[in-house]
């Protein structure tokens, strides 16, 4: 199947193998040729719908491809700078908020080789909660405040990071995305146990092991 369609449907192929957890089978979808970037970024105002849809697909599985990098066994910090300085020019200014969206959070979570400077992180979640706002991207702010809450407030004691914990368990019920319920409820179950709440930690702990149960596959 050629054109946007085809390429779009190939894409999927591999979000169905990343979402059912084989990496290598999605790796090697988000590595075709039919999404190689172009050598540079360069907007042309004569660029077809259709081209802009490929290229906008083809981003995606980049980005993808970066998420799946992180695993353990695949994760190479030097590759990741190599990727996101590939990806910089095409992601960080373009007209969807959305893309612009998941390659801040990328930025902001992956690890680089040197390490990102705290303030260019915090930068670029700050990029990533103001794009998922002005989206009205719901899985986005769950994502982003739930990164945010984890790098900034992990074993923190005081309200701040209470109400950062809060806020992100919140923003994950609005999501409707179990797995991110889990998460978010996990950190808010820790963030009441290093205040000394123990009766709301173990109660949102609870909530938290049957969300993560919910989110099982079923083969």
């Amino acid at each position: 199947m050629a054109g946007p369609l085809g390429t779009l449907a190939l894409y999927l192929k591999g979000v169905y193998y990343q979402g059912t957890g084989d990496l290598d089978e999605a790796l090697q979808v988000y590595q075709d040729k039919k999404f190689d970037l172009p050598q540079e970024a360069q907007a042309s105002p004569n660029i077809s719908s259709a081209d802009q849809v490929e290229l906008d697909i083809s981003l995606l599985a980049a980005l993808n491809t970066l998420w799946v990098l992180q695993d353990t066994e695949r994760k190479d910090p030097s590759n990741n700078t190599t990727l996101i300085a590939r990806l910089e020019p095409f992601c960080g200014n373009h007209p969807n908020k959305d893309i612009q969206t998941a390659f801040n959070l990328i930025v902001a979570t992956v690890e680089t080789n040197p390490p990102a400077q705290l303030f260019k992180i915090k930068n670029y979640l700050r990029l990533a909660l103001e794009g998922a706002q002005y989206a009205a991207n719901t899985q986005f702010l769950c994502i982003t405040l739930n990164v945010m809450c984890s790098k900034f407030f992990s074993n923190v004691v005081g309200a701040q990071a209470e109400k950062s914990a809060m806020a992100a368990s919140v923003q994950a019920k609005k999501s409707g995305n179990v797995l991110w319920r889990s998460v978010a409820d996990g950190m808010l179950a820790q963030c009441y146990e290093v205040n000394g709440k123990k009766s709301e930690a173990e109660s949102t702990l609870d909530k938290a092991q049957r969300l993560a149960q919910q989110a099982l596959p079923n083969f």
